[in-house]
């Protein structure tokens, strides 16, 4: 059980690249893993798509997608799950995405359980979050980007039809650093013009 937190920062770090366009950081494309670990830790697998998008100076707009197919705790009980989710970000410090950051963000989880074992009470549950987070994101080298965040989610309304099911929504703090990679600067260190 102490290993799990490790390799869930491990892989983490390895594996959230991202896309930038511009010189100055104003989108952001990346794949959330976060999803994949979960889901491997589950016997399953996962993945994750987010977009970050500034809308004014000092305001961006985020906006996640991810989906899981894991096993729970019951045996032959198999869960997919999709995850949409949606931040306002406010950037005191500066006027790109990165430096100082709060957010105030919420996300829905869409359950449905198949398989065998023993049958909940209905065969899907509806989880939705409120989140709050704050965090520092900076690019001391031109091809990556590092988030240092925490935050907490509240399960704000659940059906709560499978009893674990919190379990692996990720309820209560959230805390970490995410590392991206610029493809496109990672690229360029490699290809000669």
């Amino acid at each position: 059980m102490t290993r799990r937190p490790l390799l869930l920062a491990a892989l983490y770090l390895f594996f959230a690249p991202l896309c930038r366009a511009q010189s100055q950081i104003d989108n952001v494309l990346s794949l959330d893993f976060s999803y994949l670990i979960t889901g491997v830790l589950n016997q399953g697998w996962g993945i994750g798509l987010g977009y970050e998008k500034k809308i004014a100076d000092y305001v961006s707009v985020k906006g996640a997608w991810g989906h899981m197919t894991f096993l729970t705790s019951d045996t032959g009980r198999f869960c997919t799950s999709v995850s949409i989710s949606l931040f306002l970000n406010y950037y005191p410090l500066g006027s790109g995405l990165d430096k100082l950051y709060v957010a105030a963000g919420s996300s829905a989880d869409f359950m449905n359980y198949f398989g065998s074992g023993v049958e909940p009470a209905s065969g899907n549950d509806v989880l939705l979050s409120v989140i709050p987070r704050a965090g520092w994101k900076f690019s001391p080298f031109r091809f990556a980007l590092f988030d240092i965040f925490v935050g907490y989610k509240f399960i704000i309304a659940s059906s709560e039809n499978y009893s674990d099911i919190k379990d692996y929504v990720n309820e209560g703090i959230q805390f970490g650093v995410g590392t991206k990679f610029f493809l496109k600067e990672l690229i360029s260190l490699f290809v000669k013009k």
